[in-house]
């Protein structure tokens, strides 16, 4: 059985945090690492993409937790140096797709996922009424996808009843949380972070940021050997 989680705001409403890009990316030895194949159905522009995505980057970070992100077309079949937009495995490869609404649900819902027994690999996030909140707060639009992506991920990786009295995983977001999220400072709890991080095993992270490096190295190296040849 399917369970959705729907994010909803309050008054001004808003949420969510930081991301990284698809180049070389640098791993910290300690930390999980979740890739997140991202489909921009609403297309919402790559400067408001890519910096929501660094936003919902930071706030993982500072969870301990690194990101990486996957652009991926509609169809879905883009393959790049850190995997096929179309693979998805639970923790370590999770989907989000940006509607430009939401069928069903209340019009100010701003993104759910999609969960079974606790686990989930899917969540959607929907940009009309994203639009709506910085018409209303003026608070970036990256800013808020950012927060707003992070959140759905983050019940992905928490799993079920996962809503907190406060801090970034509230189920309905106030102008304090808009003000808060602006400065950087709507983020996971301890307690949150933790949680999260128990879901990856040593092995996947191990694997997964020694392929990152020798990606890194391979891109590094490209323009070496192209210079020989010259």
């Amino acid at each position: 059985m399917k369970i959705w989680m729907p994010v909803q705001f309050v008054g001004l409403g808003m949420g969510l945090l930081l991301p990284i890009t698809n180049g070389a990316q640098a791993v910290p030895e300690a930390s999980p690492v979740v890739r997140v194949s991202v489909f921009d159905d609403a297309k919402v522009g790559t400067r408001v993409l890519r910096e929501a995505e660094r936003e919902a980057g930071r706030v993982f970070r500072r969870a301990n937790i690194e990101v990486i992100w996957i652009q991926c077309p509609q169809d879905g079949t883009e393959r790049g140096p850190f995997g096929s937009c179309t693979e998805v495995s639970y923790p370590a490869h999770l989907h989000l797709r940006i509607a430009a609404r939401s069928h069903g649900v209340k019009q100010s819902t701003v993104g759910m996922s999609f969960q079974s027994d606790g686990r989930g690999c899917y969540a959607d996030l929907f940009h009309e009424p994203i639009v709506v909140l910085q018409e209303e707060s003026h608070v970036d639009a990256a800013i808020i996808l950012g927060h707003a992506m992070a959140h759905e991920l983050g019940h992905l990786l928490l799993g079920t009843n996962s809503h907190s009295r406060d801090g970034l995983m509230r189920a309905h977001w106030e102008p304090g949380d808009l003000a808060q999220a602006s400065r950087g400072r709507l983020l996971f709890s301890a307690e949150e972070s933790t949680r999260m991080r128990s879901r990856f095993t040593r092995d996947d992270s191990e694997q997964l940021a020694a392929f990152v490096e020798k990606q890194a190295g391979a891109q590094q190296a490209a323009p070496l050997e192209g210079a020989k040849g010259n």
